[in-house]
């Protein structure tokens, strides 16, 4: 009984995929058209672009702080042990 389960496959061999790499394809649904986004509420809201521009630019202000003070104290470094930069 094993011995024929092993050898007689379950469906026929004409319903096999045939040069698909085992790729089934599925059929697409009858509506075609993606349904409409999620219902945000107020608490879930996008938040004002010009609070993020305003948080973006500070941001950007303190990295430029913090650049330009420590490249100031890298170069005085360099300064005082004698290997000075073009500066």
């Amino acid at each position: 009984m094993f011995a024929l389960l092993v050898l007689v496959p379950a469906e026929p061999a004409a319903a096999a995929p045939t040069g698909s790499g085992g790729v089934v394809v599925l059929e697409q649904p009858a509506n075609p058209t993606a349904p409409a986004g999620p219902n945000l509420t107020p608490q879930q809201q996008p938040p004002d672009k010009a609070k993020q521009k305003l948080v973006i630019g500070v941001l950007a202000a303190i990295l430029l702080v913090l650049v330009f003070f420590g490249r100031r104290g890298h170069n005085k470094r360099l300064k005082k042990e004698g290997r000075a930069t073009s500066k």
